[in-house]
Order: structure tokens, then C-alpha cells, then sequence
């Protein structure tokens, strides 16, 4: 409660009146005693001086038994003791007690210094008055020589009576006085202090977020000026975080829409800030991440020692890490700040793996072609060698030379397709399509090949199957080319199914064989360009039958999978949309 500045003004203002007022009240006590106490002394000794010349006739004429009763007069009319004493001392006469009953007087101070020739006066206890009096004496000096002493006295009790008022009223007049100046001290405290105080609440509040607060300025002192610094600060302060805001909000859109992952780490190599791209690349919450070092979030020692290499050589560091199990890519690149540094993390392993598609694509297309142009260059080499004098080798060469072509022309025909499909320049006719009908005419396409090669073909169609919405003539051509490969890979005695049944608001289309199956390494990249497995090789075909099947499949708004066991046989799967959802 006393800790405010107010109230440490208002303390020292009050003790400084306290002190103030006090020494003033002990002065001004001490000065009206002693100016009060120098008048009584000065009236007692007019007194005495007036009672030393009415005795000093007496004194004269011998009639010193007079002297009492003059004593008691004049004691009657001031109010004062009167005392008569002659030059040894003795009590000659008193207006309050018996003379003769008194003790000689010569010792005491006023008579002394009296009889040595000036006034005396003494404050002392009166052993014959048993109290404290004043007492003032003279000299009565007959023809030249000191014949006695008059002496006035006054009881202590009554100047202290009148002190004591005097006291009183010095006394109340400086309390009263400390009051008022107490109550203005507080009061001119206070005055100073409020426009400090709201500075002290404002200040609080834009501590806790509340920018932009003003003070209105009602002085031009130096608390004015505070204020008017105040509310310059205060607008300048509310730009400069309006300021940061927008930067960090700018900052953040553009980590926001960064695909990199990017992680602040200071000296300590703890994370300080990271985007969604980190978060999602490492598979932890912003939340989480933040206050964990390094490695506790890569989770990986070769990605945290290009991060301590750059903290310790503050120097960039780039390098690209495969990490296990997943087989990913990351290049990340380490950029040393002042205070820590900026880990920049990219995910390469799309870019790898598009970059083993290509050499794949490019080693598989040379192979396709080679293989044909290969034959078509011996067969026209022997041609050129003579064998065309030969109508027959001839005719069976060109034959030959011309299968040569087909495979050349279906290759580009099934390449500009697969083009066309992908840059969605297909027309696609989607309508009611009749899956069953589909399905039985390609099983009967394919009924006297599945004989031939000594396979059985079924179907499993339920009595009850909704329509699909799609384009018949792509769904013919997917169920085409998955029914020919099921039975170009399919040992005689195998068996090949068709099938289709209704899930949820799709159609599931199935072709499902006992061949060879698919190596669980190769599966995956089934569905690429000219990819085959290696005993597809003899196979024959242009591997681009799965890659057209996939992208139609999915411009009809479906998925298409594959799952095989080697040895045991393949099922390759296909949705369509219903074209009425249940």
C-alpha cells in the first residue's frame, strides 16, 4: 500500500510538517515562556522597587514593628508575598506568614545578590511555602548604606497556569496549522501523482496488447511533457507493431505457400519456427516441434550433422540425404544466421523417382523400337542381298516387314493416345453405362483365346448390378487390356475372372488370374509407361496397355490397383461412380 510514489510523497511532506511544525512549536513554547517569565520578573521588580521605598521610611524612623503589617498590606493589594528582611538575614516582616516563626533569610540567592548592592531574583522551592516561586529582591539602602532587602514573590503555580493556556494555544494553532498543511501536502501529492498513475495503468494495458492508448495532457510541466512523450510513443509503438504485423503475417503467407520445408534453429539447435511443409515432411505438429532440438524432430543423424557443420564452420552446407525406412530424398541446405540458423529441407524423392521413370521410359521405348527396327533391317538387308529375286522369300519377307510396321504404328498410335488422355484432350462420353453387358462382351471376345491357350474364363456378375457413369467405350477398352494380360500370363489349366459387384456409391470391376503374379518390388510401377517385368519380356506388346488403362480409368473419375502374389496369380481392380447414388 505505501509503496506508490504518492504515498512516499506524501510521508516525506508529512514528516517534514511534522518536524517543521514541532521545532516551531518548541521554539515558539520556549520563547513565549522566557518573554512571559522576563515581563513577571520585570513587574515584580517595578513591584519590589515600590515596596523598598514604603519601607525605607520605617526603616528610618526605627519603626520596624510596623513593617509586618505594611508587609500585609501591600501583599493584599498586588496579590503578591511580600517580604521585609534587614540586612542579617532576619525576617522583619511577611504577608503570609508569622516573621517571627520564619527562618533567617540571609542565605537565600535573591537576598544575596541584593545585599551585594543589585537585584536578585531566583526561581526556587519554598520550604516555608512548599512550592515553587518566583522571587525578585532590592536593596533598601538608608543613608548610604544597605539596610535591608525588599522582596516580591509569586507562586510558580500561577505563572504556570497562565503558561499552560498560552501552551494550549500555541499548541492548537500548530496542530491545527500541521492539519491544513498535512491535508494539502496529500491533497497537492495526489494532484502531481494522477496523471503519473494513468501512465502507469496505460502502460499496463499496452503491455498486455492494448496499443494506441492517450493520455490527455492538462499541464505544461514536466509531467505534461512525460505525457505528451507518452502518447508519441504510444503511436509510434502501435505503427511499428502494425508494422511487424504486417511483415510477419506477410512472412507467414509466404512460408505458408512455400513446398519446402523450412525450420528457424538457434544457437542451441533448437527449433524456433517452421512451416506446414516442415510439419508435414516430418509428420509432427507446429506445436510439438517448436522447443525440441534438431535431431528430436528429423529423427535422423546424417540430416543433424549438416546442421552442426554449418553451426560450427558458420558456413552454408547443401547436401542431399537418403533416409530409412521409406527410402526418401531430402536436399537440405543449412544457411548459418547470426543467432542460429535456417534449415531449408526439400523432398527430392519424387524427383528421383520421375528421374528413374525417365531412364526407365527412355531404356524401355530403345528396347521396343530396337527390337522392330532391328528386323526390319536384316529383313531388308537380305532383300538388297538377292532374296528378292525370290518371289516367295520375298512376298514372306514383306509380310514380315509389315507386322514389323503394325507394332511400330500401334506403338505410336497407343504413345499418342496415352498423350492425349493425359492432357485431357479426350472427349470423354459419360452416360448410363450397363456393366454387365460390358463385361460379357468382352468375356466373349476373349472366350475362343482363353480356349486355345487352355484357360478357363468366368464371370461373376450379381443378378442386380446399378449402372455406372462413365464412357462404355473406355470401360471396354480397361477390361480389354487387363482380360489380355490376364491370359497372355496365365499357364494352361489357369483360370481368369471377371467380376463386378456395387460398393457404396461405386462400381468395383475386378479381373483376377492364377498366372505368374508380379514381383511385390515391381507392383508399384506397374502402371508406367513401357515398364514391364522381366517375364513379361517374352511376352510381347508395348507396355503402354496399364499406363492408358490407369490415366482412363481416372479421367472417368475412378481408381485403379493391382495385387498379385508371384507364383500365385494378379487381381487388378477398377471403380467407377454409380451413375445413381444410393
Amino acid at each position: 500500500m505505501f509503496q506508490g510514489i504518492g504515498w512516499r510523497i506524501s510521508i516525506t511532506f508529512v514528516v517534514l510538517i511534522l518536524v517543521c511544525m514541532g521545532g516551531l512549536s518548541a521554539y515558539l513554547l520556549h520563547f513565549v515562556k522566557g518573554n512571559y517569565l522576563d515581563n513577571l520578573r520585570a513587574q515584580l521588580a517595578a513591584q519590589v522597587q515600590l515596596v523598598g521605598d514604603a519601607c525605607k521610611t520605617y526603616l528610618e524612623g526605627g519603626e520596624i514593628e510596623k513593617i509586618d503589617a505594611l508587609a500585609d498590606r501591600l501583599g493584599n493589594k498586588s496579590g503578591s508575598r511580600i517580604t521585609i528582611i534587614d540586612a542579617s538575614g532576619v525576617v522583619l516582616g511577611d504577608s503570609k506568614r508569622n516573621p517571627r516563626t520564619m527562618e533567617n533569610h540571609g542565605n537565600r540567592p535573591e537576598v544575596l545578590e541584593a545585599l551585594a548592592g543589585g537585584s536578585g531574583s531566583s526561581i526556587r522551592y519554598s520550604t516555608t511555602m512548599e512550592c515553587d516561586m518566583m522571587y525578585v529582591a532590592v536593596p533598601i539602602v538608608v543613608d548610604g548604606e544597605i539596610a535591608g532587602v525588599a522582596r516580591v514573590s509569586l507562586p510558580l503555580a500561577e505563572v504556570n497556569e497562565s503558561l499552560g493556556h498560552v501552551n494550549r494555544m500555541i499548541i492548537g494553532g500548530t496542530a491545527v496549522a500541521t492539519t491544513v498543511a498535512i491535508l494539502l501536502a496529500v491533497q497537492i501529492s495526489r494532484a502531481t501523482t494522477r496523471p503519473i498513475k494513468r501512465l502507469t495503468q496505460m502502460s499496463n494495458r499496452m503491455a498486455h496488447g492494448e496499443l494506441g492508448q492517450k493520455i490527455e495532457v492538462t499541464s505544461q510541466d514536466e509531467v505534461g511533457k512525460l505525457a505528451e512523450a507518452f502518447n508519441l510513443m504510444s503511436a509510434r509503438l502501435k505503427e511499428m507493431v502494425a508494422l511487424l504485423t504486417s511483415e510477419r503475417d506477410k512472412m507467414a503467407a509466404i512460408l505458408s505457400t512455400i513446398d519446402d520445408g523450412i525450420l528457424l534453429v538457434d544457437g542451441e539447435s533448437r527449433v524456433a519456427v517452421v512451416n506446414w511443409a516442415a510439419q508435414k515432411l516430418f509428420r509432427l505438429s507446429g506445436d510439438k516441434m517448436v522447443g525440441l532440438t534438431f535431431i528430436e524432430v528429423v529423427r535422423d543423424h546424417e540430416l543433424d550433422s549438416i546442421l552442426q557443420q554449418c553451426l560450427k564452420t558458420r558456413k552454408q552446407q547443401t547436401k542431399v540425404v537418403e533416409t530409412e525406412p521409406g527410402r526418401r530424398f531430402f536436399k537440405v541446405i543449412a544457411t548459418p544466421l547470426d543467432s542460429g540458423s535456417l534449415v531449408l529441407v526439400q523432398d527430392i524423392s519424387e524427383l528421383r523417382r520421375l528421374e528413374t521413370v525417365r531412364r526407365d521410359f527412355i531404356s524401355n521405348i530403345s528396347h521396343e523400337l530396337r527390337t522392330p527396327l532391328a528386323s526390319l533391317k536384316v529383313l531388308v538387308e537380305t532383300l538388297q542381298g538377292g532374296a528378292i529375286e525370290n518371289g516367295a522369300v520375298a512376298r514372306d519377307f514383306l509380310c514380315k516387314i509389315d507386322i514389323e510396321v503394325d507394332k511400330l504404328t500401334q506403338m505410336a498410335n497407343e504413345l499418342g493416345e496415352l498423350s492425349r488422355i493425359e492432357s485431357g484432350k479426350v472427349s470423354l462420353n459419360m452416360e448410363p453405362v450397363d456393366v454387365e453387358g460390358v463385361v460379357k462382351r468382352v468375356a466373349e471376345r476373349f472366350k475362343m483365346q482363353a480356349e486355345r491357350g487352355g484357360l478357363s474364363l468366368e464371370m461373376d456378375i450379381p443378378s442386380i448390378l446399378p449402372r455406372a457413369l462413365a464412357d462404355g467405350e473406355r470401360v471396354e477398352q480397361v477390361l480389354v487390356n487387363l482380360v489380355h494380360n490376364a491370359i497372355k500370363f496365365t499357364l494352361p489349366d489357369g483360370k481368369v475372372t471377371i467380376s463386378a459387384a456395387a460398393e457404396g456409391d461405386s462400381i468395383l470391376i475386378s479381373v483376377a488370374d492364377t498366372g505368374v503374379g508380379i514381383p511385390a518390388d515391381e507392383l508399384p510401377r506397374i502402371f508406367e509407361r513401357f515398364y514391364k517385368a522381366d517375364k513379361a519380356r517374352a511376352g510381347g506388346g508395348t507396355g503402354l496397355g496399364l499406363a492408358i488403362a490407369k490415366h482412363i480409368v481416372e479421367a472417368l473419375g475412378g481408381k485403379i490397383w493391382a495385387e498379385s502374389i508371384e507364383g500365385k496369380g494378379s487381381t487388378f481392380t477398377f471403380t467407377l461412380p454409380m451413375a445413381v447414388k444410393p
